[in-house]
């Protein structure tokens, strides 16, 4: 080999080791340039996002680079600690309620956001289009995923089941709820809705519904509404160290004045009032809502009747057997009379 050969040959040798060593280098994965600068825009066609959804790209391509569990891969880049996704790209179980990555588990995780699922399951989780992506075809109640008995309750909104899935009403969580929420054996006057005891929230993400999480999980918000404190009248209150109401107009904390009424000639005293007896939440069947526990019979301050003769004033509330036979005119704030 002639020495203008060995000089062109060691020239080449040293370039082709350049080369090859440039590109073992080890480079920063954030620095280089894998997806486009719109790849991060919800706004453009060439956000990921969208990829995913028309399945030009499937998730198996994302697992290449970020890893099986998008936490880093090779890149380095974590798909949950880059600021974006917080539940998604879903693991392995999300659909499996036994699960420890089960999406009820995770969104718990998240105080229940449902605001994270929005992006692509659509507005009304339907999964703009994409069958795999249908939250509705297992959450086929109205409203899907934001249905009231999603996390709580069962035939109705209020439980059992709690969020705890509790269903002994010995359980506070559990209680009365449903004695109050469908009960109508004495009154019709809070059926069918949570606000009477709860503030009647704006929506599903106002800060009166959804509550911190931890362990234990903080109470409900109790907030009694106008009915129960008898029009502000009242100190109404709910204990929560010993689950029990005090100074609740529905069982017995009234006062009827005899200067406001129309027959003055029923009192013997000044005021007419019920028992007002501090009531306990979860103690069902002990007799607290019997007749004649929230008022006496006759009340406190009304002149004497015989039992069997209340329907002869207040016949269209009660029969002479104590029977309640108009629901909605009884403990409804009203005092029904002839």
């Amino acid at each position: 080999m002639t020495y203008g050969k060995r000089i062109l040959l060691a020239c080449f040798l040293v370039t082709f080791s350049w080369y090859l060593t440039s590109c073992i280098d080890e480079k920063d994965p954030v620095s280089v340039t894998t997806h486009s600068q719109e790849w991060s825009n919800p706004g453009s066609d060439e956000f990921h996002g969208k990829a995913i959804l028309s399945k030009s790209l499937g998730l198996e391509s994302c697992q290449s680079c970020h890893g099986e569990t998008y936490m880093g891969g090779t890149s380095q880049v974590s798909c949950y600690e880059s600021g974006c996704h917080q539940v998604y790209p879903h693991p392995d179980g999300i659909a499996n309620p036994a699960a420890d990555q089960f999406h009820g588990k995770i969104l718990e995780g998240f105080n229940w956001n449902l605001d994270a699922c929005v992006s692509c399951h659509g507005d009304d989780y339907g999964g703009k289009g994409i069958v795999e992506k249908n939250c509705l075809s297992c959450h086929r109640e109205r409203r899907g995923p934001r249905n009231c008995t999603t996390c709580h309750g069962g035939e109705n909104a209020a439980p059992p089941r709690s969020l705890d899935d509790a269903t002994a009403t010995s359980d506070p969580a559990v209680g009365a709820h449903q004695l109050h929420y469908a009960g109508d054996r004495w009154s019709t006057f809070n059926s069918g809705t949570c606000g009477t005891c709860h503030d009647a929230f704006a929506g599903f993400s106002s800060a009166s519904h959804l509550d911190a999480v931890g362990s234990p999980r903080t109470p409900a918000d109790v907030q009694f509404d106008a009915f129960t404190t008898a029009n502000g009248q009242n100190n109404t209150a709910y204990d929560g160290e010993i689950n029990s109401c005090s100074d609740v107009y529905c069982h017995g904390a009234f006062e009827f004045r005899r200067d406001d009424s129309q027959y003055p000639w029923a009192y013997t005293e000044d005021v007419m009032s019920g028992n007002n007896d501090r009531v306990f939440w979860n103690q069902l069947g002990v007799g607290q809502a019997a007749c004649g526990s929230c008022h006496g019979l006759p009340p406190t301050g009304h002149i004497a009747a015989d039992l069997n003769t209340c329907g002869t004033c207040h016949s269209r509330v009660v029969d002479n057997n104590l029977n309640i036979i108009n629901k909605y005119l009884h403990i409804n704030g009203q005092v029904e009379v002839f």
